[in-house]
């Protein structure tokens, strides 16, 4: 992260030199790697006026030009197509410096030269070598560079740790500054003139996905000029290590490095509707990205649209249709917030990492989306004569909630083998911008630009970091217990491991490594991830599921005489990407059975494990965890039988399969046996656990209980007669069960015999025999229509 001293200084005031400033950074935390002395050789650059500029005879190239710098006219060569008469431009007179040479009298083409009408280049303020430097014309020729603009200046290269999104800019530097005693912030002015027309009736905002994007700011501006950007903006631009581009793309850069949050402009009058809609991008769905690469995106992409078609990865970079150019009159400005975890998915898939993704990956700060458009909308319409439409569209429909934390004085001081007072810490926090209150204790309420900050010994690192951890007693040996909060990932696994345990089975831990030859005989060579350096051929593929290694497990403990199995794994199966890179991690968990389900008993009869087994482990999982209803829905899997195979749906999403492993796969795995094995996609199982239950009232009414059993046709499904008996029920069914299949005597080929039991029950009052009588009816007579089905006599 480069920091400019100059830019620092517009933001607080303070009083160290440069190296103070190194130091002071450096030692509470963000250090410095180096610092760069800008426009040190540069000097006697001047201001003049191109009084003549004509092609030099004998040049088809090289101009003559005559320029007066406010005293005297001196006869100059220049190469610059755009040298013209009437300019004020940049000059180095004889005997001024510039990075690596001094100005001296010199012949070009038997024509005498005396000086250089300068581009931003030979400075050093940009990159642009290809043009001079044309300047305001209410530019007295004879004003000193460093009278109209302040070239001096020095840039720091800092290292930012993962945990700091907030020092990723001048703003979050000059907070520092201001805790370590340099002085008080100002803050840049966002104070705007708006034009009568109101910003909501020219562009719609909707988000279709609040997770990835949970807040999004647009502002509209009409009437822009684009152009160059004035000398000292492409200046800091540069600078800060950013090619400037024009005036409207170098202010929102310059905006991200003051500010430190990502903003992106559209040329609007390219949408296709006035709209904005923010949804995660389709598998496969295309892209072309502002620098003519087209890329294929995948759904862990959000894609900002017009409404339908795509102009930008959200985060990460905009695109080719609605790139703002000369043509440009109006702008869409965007400021918004995006979730950390998808742009950084999104741009490791996509192998395209830039400033705008390092911020928000890292964890931006939603407060600040609205500020930085603002701020950009001020200086758009300065610099580019723009009209601002009269207010923001803010759509903000997921609010962050700040964290509630207590410091406890005592605790700080024990931790750190310090004295600090209360005093002293309160200063502390509230000079690094948290707010608090004071009692007992100290209570900090999470700043938005600080996401690091969830727990006491947080602040605590923050108060010993700006005490000084130079301060902090060498000879005093701290301890105490440093609380990680769990991931939702880490939380479930873990219930789920507990739950399953409480079930009976038992958890292996099997390597991620498994036999290539294996993977070829399955059919998964192609998509497997191959070992570059493998230690033995039986370990030389990453797994690119569970199964593999589950079957290794059930193999070796059958082969030791472990016939009654009931093993499960939360684990990591990895494949290769669509793009053919890094290879993609996810996590699954699967569940494998053999055997009996209990021990052999004097008085009772063993029961061999079978899909239903598999089935109601699965399902007493789901209602532990208040998942919602599990179907089953037959569909083909590549290690289990075509009539034993099914995919596992949960509320109507797939999350998995369930199969009895076939014939093949025993053969391939060497088993014997029969196997039922589940593998369910554990990162969606994980998504789809409520975040918070609702409380539902017990009835307070008996219910009234009946059977009913029918004769149907063996292709229909349990599941689609419970159904019809739920939904025919008018509301009165309140449960309903599978007790009995039948199939033989009195019970025709191709037909089986199925009985359920029903729960009726009203909320209000006790249900009559008569109404029971008559739904009871009713729901005979649906399942007559739906289903062909007969009552069984």
């Amino acid at each position: 992260m480069k920091i400019s001293f100059n830019l620092l200084q517009t933001l607080i005031h303070f009083d160290w030199s440069t190296e103070e400033l190194a130091d002071k950074l450096t030692m509470s935390g963000s250090e410095v790697e180096a610092i760069e002395v800008k426009g040190a050789e540069i000097e006697g650059i001047i201001a003049a006026e191109v009084t003549v500029a004509e092609k030099a005879p004998g040049s088809k190239k090289l101009s003559l030009c005559k320029v007066f710098d406010g005293q005297s006219e001196y006869q100059v060569i220049c190469g610059a197509p755009n040298v013209a008469a009437g300019q004020i431009i940049l000059f180095a007179p004889v005997g001024s410096r510039i990075p690596g040479m001094k100005l001296e009298k010199a012949v070009i083409h038997g024509h005498e030269s005396y000086g250089m009408i300068l581009s931003e280049a030979e400075l050093g303020l940009t990159e642009n070598a290809d043009e001079i430097t044309v300047l305001s014309s209410v530019i007295k020729p004879g004003t000193r560079l460093g009278n109209i603009i302040d070239f001096k200046d020095t840039i720091y290269e800092l290292e930012i740790t993962p945990n700091r999104p907030d020092c990723l800019s001048h703003l979050g530097i000059a907070r520092e500054i201001q805790a370590l005693g340099g002085g008080k912030i100002i803050t840049p002015d966002i104070s705007l003139v708006e034009i009568d027309d109101s910003a909501a009736d020219a562009v719609k905002i909707t988000i279709d996905d609040p997770i990835g994007c949970p807040r999004y700011t647009g502002r509209v501006i009409q009437g822009v000029k684009i152009g160059q950007s004035p000398l000292w903006l492409k200046m800091i631009v540069y600078y800060l290590g950013m090619r400037p581009i024009n005036n409207v793309v170098d202010i929102t850069n310059y905006v991200m490095l003051e500010l430190g949050h990502p903003l992106h402009a559209f040329d609007y009058d390219l949408f296709s509707c006035p709209e904005v809609k923010i949804r995660r991008a389709v598998n496969d769905e295309k892209f072309v990205t502002l620098d003519g690469v087209e890329r294929k995106l995948i759904d862990q992409h959000l894609l900002i649209t017009d409404g339908d078609i795509g102009v930008a990865i959200a985060g990460i970079m905009g695109g080719e249709k609605s790139e703002v150019s000369q043509g440009t009159d109006n702008l869409l400005l965007e400021s918004a917030y995006f979730d950390p975890a998808i742009i950084r998915k999104g741009s490791k898939n996509l192998d395209l990492a830039t400033e705008s993704s390092r911020r928000f990956e890292r964890g931006a700060d939603p407060n600040m989306a609205p500020v930085a458009n603002d701020r950009a909308c001020k200086l758009i319409s300065e610099l580019t004569g723009g009209r601002v439409l009269k207010g923001m569209v803010d759509t903000y429909p997921k609010k962050s909630v700040p964290v509630s934390i207590e410091l406890r004085p005592a605790r700080a001081n024990k931790l750190l083998g310090t004295d600090i007072s209360l005093e002293k810490i309160t200063e502390i926090l509230r000079n690094l911008d948290i707010e608090i209150s004071v009692g007992e204790s100290v209570v900090a309420l999470q700043p938005s630009f600080r996401p690091d900050l969830t727990r006491e010994v947080d602040l605590i690192e923050e108060v010993a970091r700006i005490y000084g951890l130079d301060n902090i007693p060498s000879k005093f040996r701290p301890g105490g217990s440093l609380i990680t909060p769990e991931t939702s990932l880490l939380s479930i696994s873990g219930k789920t491991r507990s739950y399953l345990s409480g079930l009976g089975a038992m958890e292996i831990f099997p390597l991620t490594l498994v036999d290539s030859k294996m993977t070829e005989k399955f059919g998964l060579a192609d998509s497997a991830v191959k070992i570059m350096n493998p230690l033995s051929e039986e370990m030389a593929v990453v797994r690119p599921n569970l199964i593999l290694s589950m079957l290794s497990v059930v193999r070796r403990n059958i082969n030791y005489k472990e016939n009654d199995l009931f093993l499960f794994e939360i684990g990591n199966y990895y494949s290769l990407s669509a793009d053919g890179k890094l290879p993609e991690q996810k996590t699954a968990l699967i569940i494998a059975q053999t055997g009996l389900e209990s021990p052999i008993f004097w008085d009772s009869k063993p029961r061999a494990r079978d899909l239903f087994s598999l089935k109601g482990a699965i399902e007493n999982l789901a209602d532990f965890l208040n998942l919602g209803n599990v179907e089953l829905r037959p569909a083909s899997h590549f290690a289990f039988e075509q009539t034993r195979s099914f995919e596992v749906y949960i509320n109507n999403i797939a999350v998995g399969y369930i199969g009895k492993l076939s014939k093949k796969g025993g053969s391939i795995a060497d088993i014997k046996t029969d196997v039922f094995m589940a593998e369910l996609d554990f990162d969606i199982i994980v998504r789809m656990v409520p975040q918070s239950l609702e409380a539902i009232q017990l009835a307070r009414f008996p219910s009234a209980d009946r059977d009913i059993a029918i004769v149907v046709a063996d292709s229909v499904k349990s599941d689609d007669i419970k159904k019809t008996i739920t939904e025919s029920g008018g509301g009165l069914v309140d449960e309903v069960w599978i007790f009995d299949l039948y199939k033989g005597k009195n019970i025709d080929k191709g037909k089986k015999s199925l009985a359920f039991g029903i729960k009726y029950r009203r909320p209000d009052r006790t249900l009559t025999d008569e109404e029971v009588d008559e739904m009871h009816k009713k729901i005979s007579g649906a399942l007559e229509e739906e289903h062909g089905a007969t009552l069984r006599s």
